[in-house]
């Protein structure tokens, strides 16, 4: 009797772009055609609760349209690693698969997906004594050590990303190793399943109309005054670990003083969010290495293909 030929593993999609590519919209479309859909998130912002708005989460129609995980789920101050991600992440998608889901994995923060979809190397947990020796640096300081000596995580890494700066410096200060040379010698995970990379590629000019809608029109239409008017109410400062970024120290400024003006805050978090949609553009076409490229937005045609190989 012939050997029987072994099961193909499942293929989990992974949908990753620049912000505003329209990443989550390809989701929704996915989760129409597959089987007992999940959407998992692979957001460094979206894990955080308290300001959907700031960080683009699902709407109230989008939860509802499908299953999500890993969105809102964690308090603006805790902290959340790559490897805590990817552990999670790997967890949800078994529990997924054992359960007949269909999992979708979407998301633009490249090192969370890179932890899932390689692995990490096992980098020292963080010596409470440096890190408070680093974190007694101001942010300035900080940032130009870590172009000085470790310049690939200074380029990855927004100079007010608090968290991910300091963690980058005491890795380099423990071990004398930076970061980035860590991180490259990652090994991939053992795993029953494979991955289809669909890399959104829209030209630079949509991203950036996109940003600009979100910022001028949809979100001030959707209560994003309410919302930092929340935060501030909180006592948040903007030095929380899920804070970093998006100009919040800013917009928390606006609404205790005044100042700065409500245009020169989105000014600044327009500019903020194109400047991660170019690291994350680099990101894109230099290391996510796709499977499938779509480089016009919403394409039907595209579409199908990714369907078609799943």
């Amino acid at each position: 009797m012939p050997n029987a030929r072994p099961a193909a593993l499942p293929v989990i999609p992974v949908l990753f772009g620049p912000t505003a590519s329209g990443k989550s919209a390809l989701a929704l479309r996915l989760a129409e055609k597959l089987p007992k859909p999940l959407i998992i998130n692979a957001d460094s912002r979206q894990i955080y609760q308290g300001f959907p708005i700031l960080n683009a989460c699902p709407s109230a129609a989008d939860y509802a349209a499908a299953p999500h995980a890993l969105y809102e789920f964690l308090a603006p101050t805790q902290r959340f690693s790559a490897a805590a991600y990817a552990q999670k992440a790997r967890e949800t998608i078994e529990i997924a698969l054992k359960n007949g889901q269909s999992p979708i994995v979407v998301g633009g923060t490249g090192f969370y997906l890179r932890a899932l979809l390689e692995g990490l190397s096992q980098i020292p947990a963080s010596d409470p004594l440096v890190e408070t020796e680093v974190l007694a640096l101001d942010a300035a300081q900080r940032y130009e050590i870590l172009i000085k000596n470790d310049p690939i995580s200074a380029a990855r890494l927004h100079p007010n990303d608090t968290q991910r700066v300091v963690r980058a410096l005491v890795v380099l200060r423990q071990t004398g190793k930076p970061l980035s040379s860590w991180q490259n010698t990652e090994k991939s995970p053992t795993q029953g399943w494979r991955w289809l990379k669909v890399g959104l590629n829209p030209p630079r000019a949509f991203v950036h109309e996109a940003l600009r809608q979100r910022w001028e029109v949809e979100n001030p239409k959707r209560g994003l005054l309410a919302e930092i008017q929340a935060l501030a109410a909180k006592g948040y400062t903007g030095a929380e670990a899920g804070l970093g970024g998006l100009a919040i120290p800013l917009w928390l400024a606006h609404v205790r003083t005044g100042n700065p003006a409500w245009a020169q805050v989105t000014q600044k978090a327009l500019e903020a969010d194109r400047q991660y949609a170019k690291r994350q553009y680099t990101w894109l076409n230099n290391s996510f290495k796709s499977d499938i490229k779509l480089d016009a937005p919403a394409d039907p045609a595209a579409l199908a293909e990714v369907l078609a190989n799943l």
